[in-house]
């Protein structure tokens, strides 16, 4: 982006000026209690760690949280209810359950863009202009996002001691997950010939994964609002779609025939097991070195340990070739301020140290020192031996990477990440492409009901091609159908809104 490369030395004087201001006017603040929403399951030893943050927020700006962990699948339901019924609430964790844009359109949140430099200055300096300017909605900024991988960044994570033991060559880089179709079956065959015990009957084998690909991570592109997308510049994965000035319905496109066609066939070969979360429930073959292939596609990773996921066999990270800005992305975490909160100016003194202060980064990550981790011999970096996060499957407090949080460039790093994550996830977000409409967000006001229509069409047509549920060559039919009914409930006119506004924000911006 144009302007992160300024990063370092604002993070340089956001260091300097922690170490001098440390809220010096703490001493004449009244006490304050403010109530803190997150979407994250709790974990046993929550309470000694919020017990040893709120000593520490009291000393630093005289206040207390009341932390209000919410796991993801209800989060939507109970936050949502509580910023519409005007009940008190400080902050707020909006992500993909509680869109930014959503409730700022709700009027649930404050604009801050005038209280960000007086109260969060360091906040304001450690993230680049350009992600300030993806926040704003109708000139104003109601929320500060998480900077940490703070654009579109995919990886394949390997099972490299499988590779190893088959013989099989991974690339370093892949375009997208299409690249990885070959390798799925020749793994596949290798596998089942050098270890027959995978296969389990004359029908039937361990799959060679648990991951299916979607259209995202098949042909990347960047959302304007649910099914209608641009192609992302220099990448043109959509043939014929522009280079980001065009809206188009990513459902009707060659593309996402394809992805479908090629899902379908591969659990029609054994390759992907048509149920893939009810194979395995007890997860027997997940830790086995020579069972599965592909664990997963990580977003977000500029770094996976050897030891990722399983100690039985060692982890690849295959990275994608482009990484993307895109404002959809940028807004998935992002802490906000409640409209009913009597204290926005401490609230903000709050994500300020959250930000900012790597005491507080680190313990909310990782717990309490000496308790839940201690200070490895390297720099910047946490042990977990001997400590009650040792045990991955049973840790006490342990929220690595804490998106949800705020930014994690000031929080140490676990055991077998590298001391300079930080400039790992700099040089990640500098090489992104940023010639993409960063910045501009779409209102829905007048397709309302057609996206909801759509939705609802979505709903009962993508999971069923997603999972290969439908025969290759029964899905044209079925797409035809699918398009049909998302014509006859909007996605045209839905399509057709979103090329207007972006017509204009482009003629504007670009």
């Amino acid at each position: 982006m144009k302007k992160l490369s300024r990063l370092l030395s604002l993070l340089c004087a956001a260091v300097m000026l922690l170490g001098c201001m440390s809220f010096a006017q703490a001493e004449g603040l009244e006490p304050v209690t403010l109530e803190w929403y997150v979407a994250e399951d709790s974990q046993p030893d929550n309470a000694v760690v919020f017990e040893a943050l709120n000593q520490y927020f009291q000393e630093k700006i005289n206040t207390t949280i009341n932390f209000h962990f919410i796991p993801y699948s209800e989060y939507a339901d109970k936050v949502g209810t509580i910023l519409m019924s005007g009940q008190e609430v400080d902050i707020v964790n909006a992500n993909g359950a509680v869109g930014y844009v959503d409730y700022v359109n709700k009027e649930s949140f404050l604009p801050l863009e005038d209280m960000l430099q007086e109260y969060a200055p360091n906040t304001y300096a450690l993230i680049p202009e350009d992600l300030w300017d993806a926040m704003r909605i109708n000139g104003h900024i109601y929320g500060i996002p998480s900077y940490k991988d703070s654009v579109e960044m995919h990886s394949v994570m390997i099972n490299k001691t499988m590779a190893d033991d088959i013989g099989l060559d991974l690339p370093e880089t892949v375009n997208s997950y299409k690249d990885m179709i070959p390798l799925l079956r020749e793994a596949f065959a290798k596998r089942n010939e050098l270890h027959p015990e995978y296969v389990l009957s004359d029908i039937e084998s361990v799959p060679i994964s648990r991951f299916f690909p979607d259209l995202g991570v098949w042909a990347p592109f960047e959302t304007i609002s649910g099914l209608a997308v641009v192609n992302v510049p220099g990448v043109e994965a959509f043939e014929g779609m522009g280079a980001g000035e065009k809206v188009f319905n990513k459902y009707a496109t060659k593309e996402y025939r394809e992805v479908c066609k090629t899902v379908a066939d591969l659990v029609a070969e054994g390759v992907l097991h048509e149920n893939p979360w009810y194979w395995d429930p007890d997860r027997i073959y997940s830790s086995d070195p020579y069972a599965y292939l592909v664990h997963d596609v990580g977003s977000g990773y500029v770094f996976a340990s050897e030891h990722q996921y399983y100690q039985e066999w060692v982890t690849k990270m295959i990275p994608f070739a482009h990484n993307i800005a895109s404002t959809n992305y940028l807004q998935a975490a992002v802490e906000c301020i409640s409209v009913t909160s009597k204290n926005p100016e401490r609230a903000l003194m709050v994500l300020e140290l959250i930000n900012t202060d790597p005491y507080v980064a680190t313990t909310l990550r990782f717990g309490v020192e000496g308790i839940h981790w201690n200070q490895s011999e390297e720099e910047n970096v946490v042990s977990f031996e001997g400590t009650k996060n040792a045990d991955p499957s049973n840790r006490g407090h342990y929220y690595w990477y804490g998106a949800q949080f705020g930014s994690l460039v000031y929080s140490k790093v676990p055991a077998g990440y590298p001391n300079n994550f930080t400039d790992l996830i700099k040089a990640a977000n500098e090489s992104a492409i940023a010639d993409t409409n960063l910045g501009f967000i779409f209102d829905p006001t007048n397709v309302t009901n057609e996206i909801a229509a759509c939705s609802a069409v979505i709903d009962e047509f993508e999971t069923p091609l997603k999972w290969g549920w439908i025969p290759a060559d029964e899905i044209d039919a079925k797409i035809d159908e699918f398009i049909e009914k998302l014509n006859a409930s909007g996605a045209e006119k839905i399509v057709a809104e979103a090329q207007a506004q972006l017509d204009a924000w482009r003629a504007e911006n670009k």
